[in-house]
């Protein structure tokens, strides 16, 4: 296992008790397959051809790690920070009127928030306040979307998959890095970030690695020629993965009602449901937002 090199910083409201680390990632077809839950059946999770997955070798941090990742409020910016914590009283209570726990279908999620104008009128002005209060532009409302429970990542590209397709035909992309138009490695820090929130019932995961595009860049371009092999935003975690399988992971819990914010174009992650037994509620919104 490779060392935590200094990079991405996370702040915690809470104790470091919600971060976890390992050993690094796996191609997936080298791990025994896991079981994602569906309606009470479960499926075997099937995986794109370069999917690569967290090992799952969990443990705590030491000292040292800790002391590597923990945010310590110098340079600190959106693109080289993570950020946890819990939403406003006001906002959760406004969350728990909807009863989305007894949703079991992203359709259902989706009718519970068309149903009751009202209530997601007062959720949105009460939202808009708190994310106006961290961040330094404007913001968008990204996406309200449900993952499976029990998955072991959860990120995967619907716009390939054929009319009335069904849970057999979906492929996880693994570990990756999000990419916005025009983006280059070079420019990745500029995009802003991403604030997620947990609406679901059980507790999910935030999984990355601590390096921001250009450190793994750099570290690429110590093994191969990257010129020659034209490295680029698109490929470059196809290189990585296969260059440092060993460098690892961590694991950020994000409990119900709480909200993680990440630059997902600048760092190699992806979120988890793994453990979980009801269905997984997200919403997201993109900005530039700084705690």
């Amino acid at each position: 296992m490779q060392k935590l090199k200094p990079g991405i910083r996370i702040y915690s409201e809470k104790d470091t008790g919600i971060i976890q680390i390992n050993s690094g990632i796996i191609h997936h077809s080298k791990q025994v397959p896991n079981e994602i839950i569906f309606k009470n059946e479960k499926f075997i999770q099937c995986y794109e051809p370069e999917a690569h997955l967290p090992k799952r070798d969990w443990r705590k941090l030491d000292a040292e790690e800790h002391n590597i990742i923990a945010g310590n409020h110098q340079n600190k910016k959106d693109y080289n920070s993570v950020f946890t914590g819990e939403i406003p009283d006001q906002v959760k209570d406004l969350f728990r009127k909807l009863n989305l726990y007894t949703a079991h279908s992203e359709e259902e999620v989706l009718d519970k928030f068309k149903e009751n104008h009202q209530l997601v009128n007062e959720i949105n002005i009460k939202l808009n306040e708190f994310l106006e209060s961290i961040s330094l532009a404007p913001f968008k409302f990204m996406s309200l979307t449900t993952n499976y429970a029990n998955s072991e990542i959860v990120s995967l590209d619907k716009r390939k998959l054929p009319a009335g397709y069904t849970i057999n035909d979906l492929k996880f992309i693994g570990v990756h890095k999000d990419s916005s138009k025009n983006m280059t490695l070079h420019t990745a820090h500029k995009f802003g970030n991403r604030i997620t929130l947990n609406l679901g019932k059980e507790s999910r995961y935030l999984l990355l690695m601590n390096l921001s595009m250009l450190q793994a860049y750099n570290m690429i371009k110590k093994e191969i020629d990257v010129k020659e092999n034209e490295v680029n935003n698109k490929n470059i975690t196809s290189y990585f993965m296969k260059l440092f399988p060993d460098y690892p992971m961590l694991k950020i819990e994000q409990k119900p009602y709480h909200y993680y914010i990440a630059p997902t174009d600048n760092c190699f992650h992806d979120g988890s449901t793994f453990g979980s037994t009801s269905l997984d509620i997200v919403m997201t919104y993109l900005g530039k937002f700084l705690i």
